[in-house]
């Protein structure tokens, strides 16, 4: 018996099309979706990179605010503080009758103007062999200290264009042991030649107190180093980093590249605690000296990550509220599915057997003719099947156990059909057929023998019958491709066989074939 298992069943060609809409339909919707929250994530990153740069920008612009205020009052002091030196300098060169004035009145007369500034430690004018001729702290020159080795000294010596010289930090030996920064300017004879220094020693204090005055924020610094990389002030402020030489570090040869503009800015990590900030600097014009503002990025973007991180909530928010929108879709659409394949199948069942409808029967055996015109390899058999007389049996018994027969005899020829691609239906009254797909002549007839006998076997009491039991006949054919134009032609043969067996006594099979 020739019966290899196969994978299709048989569906009428529009069966569950309605499904298939609705699946459509699911895709369709899981796509808009997925484009809805691409473009909510989309906006959102969008919104949160351009939040970001406005923040970066508004700090930069902040930043730049301060310095530019700092390098201004700076720059206003060092002017005042020149102009000092340059009115020292004038009234030591041109003294007024000095037989007139006592030593009081000349040190009233050089001093007096810078007396009660508060911030400088000491004026002086040094001669051209660094001696002091005259200072704020002394009142004559005789006995004082020589500094023609200090480096303001020597520089002013050396080159007459030099102008306002500003020192490195230095500890001042005034008593007190003050943090001090030596401002100086030549003295020059009428015919050029160096007369000597005029300087002034100016206390960091006034740098400190400067910057204290200026928000910064959290963990926020401003500094003011030289262009060689000497520490001036930091505030926050450290006495240790005062003097210290950071040019081989790596955020000042970072820094040296950028000196050749008049400001910039550029994040970093701090070399003195690690802190990541924002820097942003300004040369004082006619020094060495640059001003740092440095904010801190956790600061600076302490607002933004607040932003940053409710919108990833509310996107995780949309995003399980999406899932649970599409998953009560799918239950909802698997619903619809479910129920439109039992009505589906209700369309197509037999509500009193549960086997195939006429209609169902005819499309399915349409579709298994029409695959085997497409596959000439490929051949069906159906079985005719009648329950031997049952209007015998309705007319003794009633039509209520008729019904019953009928479905005893349904389920008999469900449970003996193994394949899937087998199918039963009930093609009117009493009358059932089968059709077995890929089973030859031989095939099929053993499976309606088997049929025939599973029916008697279980032994339903008939007594209008000569058998006793309720039976079976059945008429098999197989598509003979030379003889069967149409399906009904294969349909009309199991039929006629059917009959033949009928008119032989019934409960047997008969083969389209015989005679």
């Amino acid at each position: 018996m020739d019966r290899p298992p196969l994978l299709c069943v048989n569906y009428a060609p529009g069966e569950f099309a309605g499904s298939a809409k609705i699946k459509q339909l699911k895709n369709y919707l899981v796509v808009i979706l997925a484009i809805a929250v691409l473009m909510v994530m989309a906006i959102s990153a969008s919104t949160l990179y351009q939040s970001y740069q406005q923040t970066r920008q508004s700090a930069v612009s902040n930043a730049s605010n301060v310095t530019l205020v700092s390098q201004r009052a700076i720059s206003r002091n060092l002017e005042m503080l020149s102009l000092s030196l340059d009115t020292l300098a004038y009234r030591f060169q041109h003294p007024l009758s000095a037989r007139r004035l006592n030593d009081a009145q000349r040190y009233a007369y050089l001093f007096g103007s810078t007396t009660n500034v508060s911030h400088i430690a000491v004026m002086a004018v040094l001669d051209a062999d660094g001696r002091v001729q005259v200072s704020s702290r002394l009142g004559r020159g005789n006995g004082a200290p020589h500094y023609a080795d200090r480096a303001y000294f020597i520089a002013h010596r050396d080159s007459p264009t030099v102008g306002l010289y500003v020192s490195r930090p230095m500890q001042a030996s005034l008593g007190n042991e003050l943090q001090v920064v030596v401002l100086s300017k030549r003295l020059s004879n009428e015919d050029g030649s160096f007369a000597g220094v005029v300087v002034m020693a100016l206390d960091l204090a006034y740098f400190r107190e400067l910057f204290e005055g200026l928000a910064l924020g959290d963990e926020g610094i401003i500094s003011l180093y030289s262009d060689e990389g000497i520490a001036y002030m930091r505030v926050p402020y450290r006495e240790t980093i005062i003097g210290r030489d950071i040019s081989q570090t790596g955020n000042f040869q970072r820094l040296r590249a950028m000196l050749s503009e008049e400001e910039g800015s550029f994040f970093a990590h701090a070399t003195n605690d690690g802190v990541r900030r924002l820097y942003t600097f300004r040369r004082i014009p006619g020094s060495p000296l640059i001003v740092f503002v440095g904010y801190a990025e956790e600061a600076i973007f302490k607002t933004w990550r607040k932003t940053f991180y409710a919108v990833l909530v509310s996107l995780a928010i949309f995003g399980l509220l999406t899932a649970w929108l599409l998953l009560h879709v799918r239950q909802e659409l698997r619903r619809r599915v479910t129920a439109e394949r039992q009505l589906e199948a209700l369309a197509r069942t037999d509500g009193l057997t549960d086997l195939l409808n006429r209609r169902a029967l005819d499309e399915a055996l349409q579709a298994t003719w029409e695959r085997c015109q497409r596959n000439l390899g490929a051949s069906f058999s159906v079985l005719f099947i009648d329950v031997d007389y049952f209007k015998a049996y309705n007319d003794t018994y009633g039509h209520k156990l008729g019904d019953t027969v009928l479905k005893e005899v349904a389920a008999t020829l469900t449970a003996r059909l193994p394949r899937h691609t087998d199918c039963a239906g009930r093609y009117g009254g009493e009358e059932f057929v089968v059709l077995l797909e890929q089973t030859d002549l031989q095939g099929a007839q053993m499976m309606a023998q088997r049929l025939c006998d599973a029916v008697r076997e279980r032994h339903i009491a008939h007594t209008s019958s000569p058998l006793a039991v309720v039976t079976i006949s059945v008429g098999v054919a197989t598509l003979e491709r030379d003889h069967h134009r149409r399906v009904e032609d294969v349909l009309n043969a199991a039929d006629a066989a059917l009959y033949r067996a009928k008119q032989a006594g019934r409960d047997r099979v008969h083969l389209s074939s015989q005679a």
